[in-house]
C-alpha cells in the first residue's frame, strides 16, 4: 500500500486539505467534510454578486472578483501589488495567489498562504451571524486546497513550520481588509438586504480565538499523520 493510499482514508485528510474544526460565533462547532467543489473561484463569486443587494452591493465584491481573476490569470502587475501590501486583501485574493506560488514550485510558499488565506476566512466566518458563511468558507477553500493540501500532507514537517509562521504572521499583522466579505458566501446575502455581523469591538477576540483553535487542531492532525506514515505497511 502507498502512503497515499493509506493517507486518503484517514479522516484528517480532510481538515487539512479545507481546514480546522472551529466553532461559529454562536458557539457551534464546524464539521468539515473535505468535498471537493469544481469550478473557480472568480466564477463563484460572480455568481454570488449577481444576487448581492442591499448592504452586500456595498463590498466591491466586483473588485476582489477582478483581483482573483488577474492572479488567476498570471498578471505579474497585480501579484505584485498584493504580495506589497497581502494585509489590503481579502482571503480569496490570497488563495489564488497561493495556487500560483504552488504551479510555480514554491512548495512550502504555497503553502503559507493557503493556510494565511484560510485562517482569515473562517475568523472571518465566525463574525458572520449567517451560519450558513461557514459552508461558503470549506468550499471557498476546497476550490485551491486539494494539491497544497495533498503536499501537506505528505509533508509534515514543512506542513509544522509553515503553520507556526502563519499563527505568529497572522497575530502581529494588521488586517486592513473589510471581514463582512465573507458574508456574501451565505444563504442569507440571496434573500436579505441587511448583513448580520459581530460588532467590531468583538473582532480581535474572535481572531485570537480561531488561531488558538486552529493551533490545538493542526497540533492533533501532526501527530495523526506521523503516527499513521509509521505504520504504513511496506508495498
Amino acid at each position: 500500500m502507498s502512503l497515499n493510499k493509506f493517507l486518503a482514508g484517514l479522516a484528517i485528510t480532510g481538515l487539512l486539505c479545507t481546514g480546522c474544526v472551529t466553532v461559529t460565533a454562536d458557539g457551534r462547532p464546524i464539521k468539515e467534510n473535505g468535498n471537493t467543489t469544481t469550478g473557480k473561484t472568480s466564477q463563484e463569486l460572480s455568481q454570488m454578486l449577481n444576487t448581492a443587494k442591499g448592504e452586500y452591493l456595498e463590498l466591491d465584491t466586483q473588485k476582489t472578483n477582478r483581483l482573483v481573476q488577474e492572479v488567476t490569470e498570471g498578471n505579474l502587475d497585480t501579484i505584485k501589488k498584493v504580495m506589497d501590501n497581502p494585509n489590503d486583501y481579502e482571503p480569496p485574493v490570497l488563495f489564488a495567489y497561493a495556487e500560483q506560488v504552488y504551479k510555480s514550485g514554491h512548495f512550502d510558499t504555497a503553502m503559507f498562504w493557503f493556510y494565511t488565506a484560510q485562517l482569515r476566512a473562517r475568523s472571518d466566518a465566525n463574525k458572520s451571524l449567517d451560519n450558513t458563511v461557514q459552508d461558503g468558507v470549506t468550499r471557498l477553500s476546497s476550490v485551491y486546497g486539494q494539491t497544497i493540501g495533498r503536499y501537506a500532507l505528505e509533508h509534515p514537517n514543512e506542513l509544522e513550520s509553515t503553520m507556526n509562521k502563519v499563527l505568529e504572521w497572522d497575530r502581529i499583522s494588521q488586517r486592513n481588509y473589510n471581514p463582512k466579505w465573507v458574508a456574501v458566501l451565505g444563504n442569507e446575502s440571496k434573500i436579505s438586504d441587511t448583513i448580520r455581523f459581530q460588532d467590531p469591538e468583538k473582532y480581535k477576540a474572535i481572531d485570537e480565538e480561531v488561531r488558538r483553535g486552529w493551533k490545538i487542531g493542526f497540533d492533533a492532525a501532526l501527530k495523526k499523520i506521523r503516527e499513521s506514515k509509521l505504520e504504513v505497511p511496506e508495498e
